[in-house]
């Protein structure tokens, strides 16, 4: 009991309510031992509350800072009321559900969907400790898991509650939460596996009832096994006692298994129509509740979403022939059994009933054998066998129970074929976490078999949940090595003992069963003889006003169950000729193949002509074999709690009921868990956060290194009895109460230091008001005699002042007379001067403007006279001009119709022909030898093809002389289109013998040269060959058709070569057929030898180029074929050179960027393997194999993958090889190297993000008063802080950044790129520490707020500091910027609540109510944001459309789309590159 002092005036006490359970008081007077009332003060009034003995004083309140404390142990006053009201203010003012009771989880189902639960959630709590963040099933799941992975020890998670309470949506979400934190890739992994199978267990094992519209009627424990690296590789389900009995009866409101349903909602589906299946109401086993349909359910879809869970399974063959059984289990309930006989002692089914027709075509029986068993029954009599009929009742039951049959073996198949799914092949479990989602503790009006052995379940359960906390306070105990006695706590031991124990309910119940008369009465009355009048036991009672019903007082309440019933569900049989039956079905053969041997099945036995076999196996028998297994896996593995409380009964979001709620505590074991911390010391303190808190108290050294021995010295004066409190190593403890007292005394202490300051103060202003009086009265007395003073001076003032007044009047009445007559005066004046000076200014007007017209007229006359002049000087101008240049056009026409002048021409185009093959010659010591040759050779029969046309059309222009200038351009015009077209001809086929050759000329408009040389851009004109750009040849009448060879080498190089479509070796103009026919053989022979002299100089400098061994060559021999086949020779010869080469580039490119070392590429310069890769695919697409450079670009991306190096080839020149592919295989691994680059960098941050931007204290002192009322919890199995280590800070992120930027830099990454990296990344660091600061309750203070925004301000001014703000890495800070502001702001009036909605723009309406919520008090002079304010928020933010997504935390996952923009490289050459030999690739620098 609490120290009797702290009932003092203005305490908070509980006192009892019958609607409300409890409600708060408050004291209105001290009390004093002896008093027989407490005056209290309640909301309705005044009470006195009767006290008999200090121990009937009501319970003590907790002081308001512990209001809403996330864990009820940290309560200073431990008990109902208090714990009642703390979760009563979670659950309905902060909107929390989850709430820590030590080492367990209360989870209170809000009937409403909750944004808690996403991927972001996930991982906010992935890798935390528990103590630290906000209480959550991912919480228990994260430690669950950690501690596995740590200890390498299996785990349990138990997760209890009555119907309706939430347990199979905990078990979900934890399931979830494996999957997700122990995951794998693969489509078809595992955990999918393990999620998939919820919906198939749900469908089969789950019903609507009263209390609860998806109830699971049975209890599971799934082991989830894990492997080395924490990934989830197998998965087994245990199910523990199946509600068989709802299959064939449901109760008002309720309803059959959800599958029923499902399949009739699905009946008009093709492949359901061979079920023959037909409304739910139509069916006696699913329309006997009443309640067909659940409101917010489609039974369609959650019958898609089975099927699709037996797909991922991997059973999709099977999912017929269960639908097939659980049709014909429908079928059977409609079987129509009619009794007959004189006293309805026998019982028949018509032969043509069609339901017993339907369920024996589904399941494959013979329907009259099954007709026939149904209504009779065989009998063993000294040794012979008869057969009996049944009465109608007898056969109905007989028929309820096949079919109770039939879905308990269905459901132990299917249970059996989800664990062979979720089992691997190869790979067995290193540890693993079991989930036990069982059913609480029941107590109905009418209580039978079902509920006495969920009772019993939970009565074990609650005996293995003592124990172990009472084990771990005994561990803690030990650890802080404290001289601690037994804690004494009620064992459930005597009841356990009454149900299971010699001759206890179960025994006498399997006893009754084997007797052949047994029945129910007979079993209760065994019961009576034996535990209330034999050995009468303190558990067991007999009801008053029945004599078949017994009540046992269990740990949570006194229950009563109805003996009706008992030994038929106990026994659970069925007659063995009907299971024969079944045995012969292909379909259901498989269901009953474990009953060759015994007798009996998992959920009961088979009734066969033999008494000896019957009953070996009850149900009662075989629960507690399968719950005893269960201890022992429980009992080998750490558990962990999850109790699920049921607020209201009415299912309403967000409705507490004080009586439910305190109901389910009391059956759950949280209220015991508080006893048991209660009898012990609950409160919790290190020696520095007590030091912290209570450091006015203490005496001696004021440091905080000096804490441990100031709290020893000085606690026993504080706590006079010593029993109350203890030291440990670490921390000291208290009973219950005296952290309260430590309060009271601290703010006693507060108070009377408050005393002493106000005493200084009020003295001190009223010295300061006396000091203001007297400093007033002298101003007053100043002031008066000033007055007086001021009143006389003013008087002789007003006298001296008339005395002026008179004299200066009568000098102005005098002055203005005298004024008067002077202005008079001199206006007189004025008006005759001015007539006088208007009269003479009127003459020199007129005078000036007879002189003017004079002027004008003079003008006139003498510019008319030039005129006349100036045409005629013009006019005989021309007439000399004109005649001058007719004899000038005469001279010219004469002269354009000599022969000279072609001749002049000619010489022209022989210069041209030199100059070319000057420049051949130059081009050849910069080009390969093949390239040269083949350019030579084709400006060689361009020439030669050229001076024979025009040799013949110079013959034929001297007669064409006399056509007109503008045909003479028209002809010009045609007949230079109609060389165009030779030409392309010509050109045609010289690609053709290029392709045979396999070298590939330059396409699209670009000049190429070879890469290892040079890399240039050459921008050529966007015509061909236009009419402005002809030669002087071109301009005369017929030789102008063709151009000059100048041109017709840049057309051969410029044009594109897809768009050829003619050859040039193939294509002859007429004239030339004309002169190799022989037609005119004068002219032929003129002809060649005028080809062959300009031939000859150049033909011999392309051979001895080709070949030096050919020295002479008789060209008069010389054909057109030999040619052809002399430059297929070279050109093959160079092909295979070619392919050498490019072989051993490939391997020696391969092999460098997959053998490369990280420290050589580090030291590499920038760009340089994207260099020379570049150099590399351009040599090799110069030469026009398509393959070859095809397999080096795969070989480059492979190594590429193999060693996920990033590579940025972008290209001046268009290939000619269509590389498209292997162009997407490279930009998608462009993103793979970015995308893990990125992971990499944020791997290395994820585990420093919070504790170096939330938990370090950057600004020294700050937060050192900032420590909460509440005890240091420690937790099992959580990581053991590290006192006095070396916690991260912002220099470790900011060093982990800067090593990346730092890299990027070095490898001359586009700023561009930079900016979306670290975009991503400042992401992530703000993501993942906001969501921290929503789940941190410790975290939401004044102080705190403080230190994090110096953090981040750290963070954005090193982004600035490197010019990373552009790309939006600053602006992704905004969210948690906002939210430290809204820590440090105001929280207490209408102006501070519009003040927040103004300022927080980045955050949801979601999160700035939770950091609301979430705020708690760093110090005394702080207060809560209170519930009003929260609420003035809350209207404020719904008049706000912000557009936000209704999601409570960030999604760290996220990923921003990355872009590569395109940045052409300069002009690079082979020799500027720098080439490590340790690459050895040198052979790449040959000239």
């Amino acid at each position: 009991m609490a120290s009797l002092e702290l009932y003092s005036k203005g305490a908070n006490v509980w006192i009892p309510d019958p609607d409300a359970v409890w409600v708060s008081a408050l004291l209105l007077q001290d009390y004093s031992p002896g008093e027989k009332h407490l005056l209290l003060q309640l909301s309705n009034g005044k009470v006195n509350y009767p006290v008999a003995s200090p121990s009937d004083l009501p319970p003590l309140g907790n002081p308001d800072i512990l209001e809403g404390e996330n864990d009820l142990t940290a309560l200073s006053f431990l008990h109902e009321p208090a714990v009642l009201h703390n979760l009563r203010v979670r659950f309905l003012d902060y909107s929390s559900i989850y709430t820590y009771c030590g080492i367990v989880l209360v989870a209170i189902n809000p009937y409403d969907q909750l944004p808690i639960y996403g991927e972001e959630v996930i991982d906010a709590y992935s890798g935390q400790d528990m103590a630290d963040m906000e209480p959550h099933i991912f919480s228990v799941a994260e430690e669950a898991y950690r501690t596995m992975t740590r200890e390498e020890k299996n785990q349990s998670i138990i997760i209890s509650g009555e119907s309706g309470s939430g347990k199979t949506v905990s078990a979900k979400f934890t399931m979830r939460y494996f999957a997700v934190v122990g995951g794998a890739a693969q489509q078809t992994s595992v955990e999918e596996r393990v999620l998939a199978s919820n919906p198939i267990m749900e469908s089969i094992g789950n019903a609507k009832t009263t209390r609860n519209d998806n109830s699971s009627r049975f209890g599971k424990y799934i082991e989830i096994g894990f492997g080395r690296k924490g990934d989830i590789i197998a998965a087994n389900m245990r199910t523990y006692l199946l509600e068989k009995s709802r299959v064939v009866f449901q109760a008002s409101a309720e309803r059959n298994y959800h599958i029923f349903y499902q399949l009739c909602a699905s009946r008009e589906l093709p492949e359901m129509r061979a079920l023959k299946l037909d409304g739910p109401e139509r069916f006696r086993y699913t329309s006997q509740g009443g309640e067909i349909h659940i409101p917010g359910t489609d039974d369609l879809s959650d019958l898609e979403r089975t099927r699709n869970a037996f797909t991922i399974l991997g059973r999709p063959d099977q999912q017929m022939e269960l639908f097939r059984i659980l049709a014909a289990v429908l079928h059977l309930g409609n079987v129509n059994i009619q009794a007959s006989g004189r006293s309805s002692d026998r019982s028949y089914i018509d032969a043509d009933d069609r339901s017993l027709a339907v369920f024996s075509k589904l399941l494959g029986v013979e329907g009259p054998q099954m007709a026939h068993w149904l209504c009779q029954r065989r009998l063993a009599v000294g040794g012979e066998m008869l057969v009996k009929p049944m009465s109608g009742q007898q056969a109905v039951e007989a028929r309820d129970a096949l079919a109770k049959h039939i879905y308990g073996q269905l459901f132990t198949w299917t249970v059996q074929r989800l664990n062979s799914a979720l089992r691997t092949q190869g790979r067995q479990s290193k540890s693993f976490i079991g989930v036990l989602d069982i059913y609480g503790f029941e107590t109905f009006d009418r209580n039978s078999f079902e509920q006495f052995c969920i009772n019993y379940a939970n009565e074990k359960l609650q005996q293995q949940f003592n124990r172990h906390v009472f084990h771990l306070e005994q561990e803690e105990y030990v650890r802080e090595e404290l001289a601690w006695s037994r804690i004494e706590f009620s064992d459930n031991q005597q009841c356990i003992n009454l149900i299971e124990g010699q001759l206890g309910l179960f025994d006498l119940l399997d006893e009754e069963c084997r007797m052949p008369k047994g029945s129910d009465e007979s079993w209760v009355r065994k019961l009576y003889d034996q535990h209330l009048t034999s050995k009468p036991h303190p558990h067991f009672r007999k009801p008053r006003m029945s004599n078949s019903a017994f009540i046992i007082l269990h740990f949570a309440d006194m229950v009563q169950y109805e003996c009706d019933g008992f030994l038929d569900k106990n026994r659970d049989t069925v007659f063995e000729e009907l299971i024969n039956i079944l045995k012969a079905s292909q379909l259901v053969a498989e269901l009953f193949q474990q009953q060759g041997n015994v007798s009996s099945v998992a959920n009961g036995s088979v009734r066969s002509g033999k008494r000896a076999r019957e009953h070996k196996l009850t149900v009662g028998f075989q629960f507690r074999q399968s719950l005893q297994m269960l201890m022992d896996t429980l009992n080998s593995t750490t558990p962990h709690y999850v109790r699920c409380i049921k607020p209201n009964d009415l299912k309403e979001p967000f409705l507490f009921d004080p009586r439910r709620t305190v109901q389910q505590l009391r059956a759950c074991g949280v209220l015991e868990t508080i006893r048991i911390s209660a009898a012990g010391y609950p409160s919790r303190w290190t020696y520095e956060e007590f030091f912290s808190r209570y450091r006015l108290l203490l005496r001696g050294s004021q440091s905080q290194e000096q804490a441990q021995a100031s709290c020893r010295q000085t606690l026993p004066e504080l706590i006079p009895d010593p029993d109350q409190y203890c030291f440990g190593k670490t921390k000291v403890f208290f009973r219950a109460g005296q952290v309260a007292l430590l309060e009271r005394l601290r703010a006693e202490r507060l108070r009377v230091a408050a005393v002493i300051i106000q005493g200084r103060v009020r003295g001190w202003l009223a010295r300061i008001r006396y000091t203001r009086i007297c400093w007033a009265t002298v101003t007053i007395q100043r002031y008066c005699r000033g007055a007086l003073a001021r009143r006389l001076a003013l008087t002789l003032r007003y006298t001296k002042a008339a005395l002026v007044i008179q004299k200066t009047y009568r000098m102005v009445v005098v002055r203005q007379l005298f004024l008067m007559i002077r202005q008079a005066t001199i206006i007189i004046q004025a008006f005759t001067r001015g007539t006088l000076e208007r009269r003479r200014y009127r003459l020199l007007v007129a005078e000036q403007a007879a002189v003017l017209l004079q002027a004008r007229v003079r003008g006139w006359l003498a510019r008319q006279a030039y005129r006349r002049v100036r045409a005629a000087v013009v006019y005989m101008q021309c007439c000399v001009r004109r005649r001058a240049a007719r004899r000038a056009l005469l001279k010219l026409k004469t002269e354009a119709r000599s022969v000279e002048r072609y001749r002049e021409l000619n010489k022209g185009m022989e210069v041209k022909l030199m100059q070319l093959q000057l420049r051949a010659d130059q081009e050849y010591l910069h080009l390969p030898h093949k390239y040269t040759f083949s350019l030579l050779s084709l400006c060689v029969f361009y020439v030669f093809i050229l001076l024979c046309v025009c040799a013949e059309h110079v013959q034929q222009a001297v007669s064409q002389a006399s056509a007109a200038l503008r045909a003479e351009l028209d002809e010009e015009r045609r007949k230079y289109q109609g060389l165009l077209r030779e030409f392309t001809r010509l050109e045609q086929r010289y690609d053709n013998l290029r392709e045979m050759s396999l070298l590939t000329e330059c396409t699209k408009g670009h000049r190429r040269t070879d890469s290892t040389q040079s890399l240039s851009l050459e921008h050529p004109s966007p015509t061909l060959l236009s009419p402005h750009s002809l030669t002087p040849l071109s301009s005369s009448p017929l030789p102008s058709a063709f151009p000059s060879p100048e041109e017709v080498r840049r057309v051969s190089v410029t044009s594109p070569s897809f768009e050829r479509k003619t050859s040039v070796w193939s294509s002859e103009t007429p004239m030339v057929r004309e002169c190799r026919s022989g037609k005119n053989k004068s002219q032929k022979r003129n002809v060649t030898k005028l080809s062959l002299s300009l031939l000859t100089p150049s033909f011999l400098l392309v051979c001895q180029l080709a070949s030096p061994s050919i020295v002479c060559y008789d060209l008069y021999l010389v054909d057109e074929s030999c040619f052809v086949r002399f430059l297929e020779s070279q050109l093959r010869g160079q092909r295979n050179q070619r392919e050498e080469e490019l072989e051993a580039l490939r391997w020696q490119l391969s092999q460098a960027i997959s053998d490369i070392r990280v420290d050589s590429a580090l030291s590499l310069p920038p760009g340089l393997p994207a260099s020379v890769l570049f150099l590399c695919v351009r040599h090799a697409d110069c030469s026009g194999d398509q393959t070859h450079t095809r397999s080096l670009c795969s070989a480059a991306v492979t190594a590429m993958k193999a060693a996920l190096k990033t590579l940025d080839s972008d290209k001046l020149v268009p290939l000619t090889t269509d590389l498209s592919v292997l162009i997407r295989a490279l930009s998608n691994l462009c993103i793979q190297a970015y995308q893990q680059l990125l992971s990499i960098t944020e791997k290395r941050l994820q585990n420093i993000i919070v504790p170096a931007l939330l938990e370090s204290e950057t600004i020294p002192g700050l937060s050192g008063s900032a420590v909460k009322l509440g005890t240091s919890r420690k937790r099992a199995g959580s990581d053991p802080r590290t006192v006095g280590g070396d916690a991260p800070t912002m220099g470790l992120v900011l060093r982990e950044l800067g090593a990346l930027h730092t890299a990027l830099s070095h490898q001359a990454l586009p700023p561009t790129q930079m900016e979306q990296a670290f975009h991503q990344l400042t992401y992530l660091i703000s993501a993942s520490a906001f969501n921290s600061l929503l789940l941190r309750k410790d975290m939401c203070c004044w102080s705190r707020g403080m230190q994090i925004r110096y953090n981040v301000s750290l963070l954005e001014e090193w982004l600035r500091s490197r010019g990373l703000q552009a790309g939006g890495a600053v602006a992704t800070l905004e969210p948690l910027i906002q939210a430290v502001q809204l820590l440090q702001a105001g929280k207490k009036s209408e102006a501070d609540a519009q003040a927040l909605v103004q300022t927080c723009t980045a955050l949801s309406s979601q999160q700035i109510v939770k950091i609301l919520t979430l705020y708690t008090p760093s110090s005394d002079l702080d207060e809560r944001v209170t519930l009003n304010f929260i609420r003035t928020v809350q209207g404020l933010l719904k008049g706000r459309s912000d557009g936000q997504p209704p999601q409570l935390l960030m999604d760290v996952r996220r990923v921003f789309p990355v872009t590569f923009p395109y940045l052409p490289p300069p002009v690079l050459h082979a020799e500027q590159l720098v080439i490590p030999d340790s690459l050895k690739i040198s052979f790449l620098r040959r000239a």
